[in-house]
């Protein structure tokens, strides 16, 4: 009797044993609004990490109930859901948005000079804190478009590319792509504008655009008896800025 009492412990501890290997915990992908996915690792959580030991399920789950429904982030900072843990103490503070919400390049289509790509790395080597941005200049999600005029009043990129904690608005070319620009001559060789070998030279963008050319495209044709007028090239290419278009012809025109 006591060898059956036995053998039915044994076997009811074998049985718990199974039926808690048996519990399949799986990843759970949130979907947010505006912030992309947020995938909870059942695992990662259940690793011993430096100086912690592994959670217990009971941390989240009560008496083997489902966790609570999902919070919001307004929910979470009061202690809520995943706040519970994530205040800087138990775990990372929630600030540290980018340990759960995945950040990706940001294409911007701007019609004249082609899109400006935001990379959220980059920025995250230097300004760590979301906060930053998000949502005191841009909300999370799609935003609408801002002119340079607005930036250079504080708006948008321009809260901080002001030259001071970062490059100016005015390095358009660190943001905005430029490229070399064919122009077709039939009589007296093509011309090939490179963008590349003027800022080199210390020219600013602002230097032509707009007062002398529109970024991209829509700028009327011009003459070389225009340009010798101080027109368009003619403006800078006088024999004093820059060597003259009334002699240098062959700097600029390439026999095909």
């Amino acid at each position: 009797m006591k060898l059956c009492r036995i053998a039915t412990v044994l076997a009811m501890l074998v049985f718990g044993a199974t039926a808690a290997g048996a519990i399949e915990l799986k990843d759970i992908t949130y979907h947010t609004e505006n912030a992309g996915k947020v995938v909870f690792s059942h695992k990662k959580h259940l690793e011993k990490k430096p100086r912690r030991d592994p959670l217990q399920c009971k941390a989240c789950h009560e008496n083997g109930k489902k966790a609570p429904e999902k919070a919001n982030m307004a929910g979470m900072e009061k202690g809520k859901s995943c706040g519970a843990c994530h205040n800087g103490r138990g775990a990372f503070a929630l600030a540290a948005c980018v340990r759960c919400h995945k950040v990706r390049d940001v294409s911007i289509n701007v019609k004249q000079t082609g899109p400006v790509v935001f990379s959220h790395q980059k920025h995250l080597k230097k300004v760590q804190d979301c906060a930053k941005c998000h949502n005191a200049l841009f909300k999370t999600g799609k935003n609408p478009p801002v002119t340079m005029t607005a930036m250079g009043k504080g708006e948008s990129c321009g809260a901080c590319h002001t030259g001071k904690q970062a490059f100016p608005l005015s390095d358009c070319q660190k943001c905005h792509p430029y490229r070399d620009k064919l122009y077709k001559v039939k009589d007296a060789g093509n011309v090939v504008f490179s963008h590349k070998a003027h800022i080199d030279l210390s020219f600013s963008c602002k230097d032509c655009h707009d007062s002398i050319f529109k970024p991209g495209k829509g700028n009327p044709k011009t003459s070389m008896a225009k340009m010798e007028e101080g027109k368009s090239c003619g403006v800078c290419h006088d024999g004093k800025k820059a060597f003259t278009v009334k002699s240098d012809c062959a700097t600029c025109h390439k026999s095909s």
